[in-house]
């Protein structure tokens, strides 16, 4: 008779367990994929699908990953996208920490570029430390136009001004594409 009565409780509970747990059940999944990526050259296109504000928005960037020869996992990322189609582009540099402060980065095309991209470092944790800055229209027809490799330049934590070419294969083919995205 006890076996009975536990066996009831434990349904019992099982079931006001199911019900609650139904009720606070995610939506289903969409049959549209939630991340998609495409790769122009050297550069991928990436772009993911989130909820804000009960509406859902694809976000999409084009990003170019540096990896020393020999390791497996990069050491360095560089990110061009917006946030919102009417926000202008925006890049994001993530390094790994060795970095000096004060400084700042600067994406260039070549020795002569004086004016270039700043990126200003924003945020800097265990795991990496993180610049932005704004990429504007005359800077975006330079880049897309260029068939040599651009630059990053930056001090690390010695002082030491470090250059790190930029690949610009794919590039302007990789931004066309998030344009239409």
């Amino acid at each position: 008779m006890n076996l009975v009565r536990i066996a009831a409780s434990v349904f019992a509970v099982a079931m006001t367990s199911a019900a609650a747990f139904a009720a606070d059940a995610p939506p289903p999944v969409s049959t549209e994929p939630q991340n998609t990526s495409a790769t122009y050259g050297d550069w991928t296109l990436r772009c993911s699908r989130t909820a804000q504000d009960n509406k859902e928005i694809r976000v999409c960037e084009v990003a170019l990953a540096f990896q020393l020869q020999g390791q497996q996992s990069p050491f360095a990322q560089l990110a061009i996208g917006r946030a919102n189609p009417k926000d202008p582009l925006h890049a994001t540099f993530l390094v790994t920490p060795n970095v000096a402060f004060p400084s700042n980065v600067k994406l260039t095309i070549d020795d002569k570029d004086t004016q270039g991209v700043d990126l200003n470092w924003s945020t800097c944790i265990a795991a990496a430390c993180r610049a932005d800055g704004e990429f504007k229209d005359d800077q975006l027809k330079k880049w897309k136009a260029l068939t040599a490799p651009g630059r990053l330049q930056f001090k690390d934590s010695t002082g030491r001004e470090l250059s790190i070419p930029v690949s610009t294969k794919g590039f302007s083919q990789a931004l066309d594409a998030l344009a239409k995205s």
